[in-house]
């Protein structure tokens, strides 16, 4: 297809790559070269002029290591509401939980019935997407072993998981 002008309210705005499609696999390269000659001119995210960008940063910690956190909690004593009140007066971190993927699931436009389930809650809700990978963990999986290369702090929200030393 032929590439298309930006919309008139994204002109003069700071745009980043975002790519979305349902129930697909995508490849997605952000390197500083095209893998393949491209019938068009353009520039790669790599090749963009620093006034044309936002890069989200956050200070380094002084002796160059992050931190990982890893709540011990009772359940059902606000134990997600102080992760939201800690995560906004501490924006560095990043929380990973189960509740956070749902969140991403649902804001990206999947679908998911709600659940009457006894075992259902904030901790472990019920993915029941309809979608393998995520009903069955798979992305928690990916998104954790992801965590390990990032330069971030980290808040795990596993309420039961942080409380059993085997776990």
């Amino acid at each position: 297809c032929e590439p298309q002008a930006l919309p008139e309210s994204l002109q003069g705005k700071a745009l980043y790559p975002c790519v979305t499609f349902k129930n697909v696999s995508l490849h997605v390269h952000f390197g500083p070269y095209a893998h393949a000659q491209l019938p068009f001119k353009c520039r790669t995210l790599q090749e963009a002029a620093k006034e044309d960008v936002v890069v989200r940063s956050y200070p380094k910690p002084a002796d160059g290591k992050h931190e990982v956190m890893f709540p011990v909690m009772l359940p059902d004593e606000g134990t997600f509401d102080w992760v939201d009140w800690y995560i906004q007066r501490n924006p560095q971190y990043t929380e990973l939980s189960e509740r956070t993927i749902v969140d991403w699931a649902t804001r990206s436009g999947l679908w998911r019935p709600k659940s009457n389930s006894y075992k259902s809650s904030l901790d472990k809700p019920d993915m029941n997407f309809g979608i393998p990978h995520l009903d069955d963990g798979s992305v928690k999986q990916v998104l954790q072993l992801a965590a390990t290369v990032q330069q971030r702090d980290f808040v795990v929200m596993e309420i039961k998981s942080n409380l059993l030393k085997q776990d």
